[in-house]
């Protein structure tokens, strides 16, 4: 009998990817969990290991509204206040507002959350970023999907797609054919100016706005792709650490970004 109630923390969602996609794991040994973060959960979705039945051990929370619209719809909002949503490739493909309507609503509940306008503006601008990226990198770009959620002092966003993943992306260049492994891959990726396209010096894959932009309110940055990470994290004195590691296989390339207010600023009326 399961009894033990857990939060889906990276950590946690790592051991569940690890035990269920190498098989020494079954959904019935998982303690029953709740998701009150955006980023573990939709790891899991990515990965492709959550189980039909989740709602056996999973409790998504407030977020089950957004893990259920993000299968039958293009783009989806929740109606109180927006403080989540989600919009895919093919939609904003089709429908030259859905982007920005997504911009717009991701920065209104950053807003809403207890950003500061510039700094719900620099956050909208980086998802943007990464949209581009998506675009321009993943050789499948119908698969990707941005997604945001909000609540007090506390706004996480998700860019992603199930492409080639970035190993594959920058073996296409001449000189970064050689690599081998994911977890190398992402660090250079990360580096600025590095990209798959050899004949164009000035572009790179993107992240530098994202590091540069949200320097001062981004707690934690997650990068996925193949079977590597890349977390970079901020501490509450400021402080900085950055390491690769390995994971469960994941495909094509999830982006996840929590960001955090530290200086005790009350919501906007």
């Amino acid at each position: 009998m399961r009894w033990v109630i857990e939060t889906l923390s990276f950590d946690l969602l790592d051991d569940i990817c690890l035990g269920l996609q190498s098989g020494a794991l079954s959904s019935s040994q998982i303690p029953e969990t709740r998701a009150d973060m955006l980023g573990p959960l939709l790891e899991l979705h990515h990965a492709g290991v959550l189980p039909a039945t989740t709602s056996r051990w999973l409790n998504a929370c407030a977020l089950d509204p957004l893990l259920v619209n993000m299968a039958p719809r293009g783009k989806w909002f929740s109606p109180s206040q927006g403080a989540q949503g989600f919009v895919t490739i093919p939609a904003i493909k089709n429908d030259q507002t859905a982007e920005t309507e997504f911009e717009m609503r991701a920065k209104r509940a950053a807003s809403f959350a207890g950003f500061s306008s510039d700094e719900a503006g620099k956050l909208a601008a980086a998802i943007g970023e990464f949209r581009s990226n998506i675009l321009e990198h993943s050789q499948k770009e119908d698969s990707g999907y941005l997604a945001y959620s909000a609540r007090l002092g506390r706004f996480e966003f998700v860019v992603a797609d199930a492409g080639i993943g970035v190993l594959e992306s920058l073996r296409s260049h001449p000189g970064y054919a050689h690599l081998t492994d994911a977890g190398t891959a992402l660090e250079r990726a990360l580096a600025e100016g590095v990209s798959r396209i050899h004949d164009q010096r000035d572009r790179g894959f993107g992240f530098r706005p994202l590091f540069v932009g949200l320097a001062n309110i981004a707690r934690l940055m997650r990068f996925r792709s193949d079977d590597h990470c890349r977390e970079v994290i901020r501490a509450a004195d400021g402080s900085i650490t950055a390491s690769t590691s390995q994971k469960a296989h994941l495909k094509g390339f999830f982006c996840s970004v929590a960001c955090e207010i530290t200086n005790n600023r009350k919501r906007p009326e």
